[in-house]
C-alpha cells in the first residue's frame, strides 16, 4: 500500500453545529497536528475544539471555563522576568512570531 494523505477541513467557527462525532474527530486530528509542539495556532485551534467538548459535556451547568487555566502560573512567573515584543499588529498571524525580552526591573520580581 502506498502513502497517502488525507486532509480535514472545517469552519474553526462554526464548532458549535458540529455533531458530536466530528468534534471527537476534530479533536483526534487537532492533537495529531503535525505542527510543532508550541505552535500558537495549533494549541489555540486544540483548545477551542476541548472547550467545546467540555461545554456539551456539562450541557445542563455552564462552566466557568477561562477562569482558571494551567499555563496562569507560568505565564505569571515568566511576566515577571520578561515581557513580550509581538512580531507585528494584534490581529495578524505575525503578532505571534514575536520574541520575549528580559526585563530591565526582573531580578526586583516587578511584574
Amino acid at each position: 500500500m502506498s502513502k497517502t494523505q488525507i486532509t480535514i477541513e472545517f469552519d474553526a467557527d462554526a464548532l458549535t453545529s458540529y455533531t458530536d462525532e466530528r468534534l471527537a474527530l476534530l479533536w483526534h486530528v487537532a492533537q495529531a497536528s503535525p505542527a510543532p509542539h508550541g505552535d500558537h495556532a495549533a494549541g489555540e485551534l486544540a483548545e477551542r475544539i476541548g472547550r467545546e467538548i467540555i461545554r456539551r459535556w456539562l450541557r445542563e451547568v455552564p462552566p466557568a471555563l477561562w477562569h482558571h487555566q494551567g499555563r496562569d502560573y507560568y505565564w505569571a512567573e515568566l511576566r515577571k522576568v520578561a515581557r513580550y515584543e509581538p512580531g507585528g499588529r494584534a490581529d495578524t498571524p505575525e503578532f505571534h512570531a514575536g520574541h520575549w525580552v528580559a526585563r530591565a526591573d526582573s531580578a526586583a520580581g516587578q511584574p
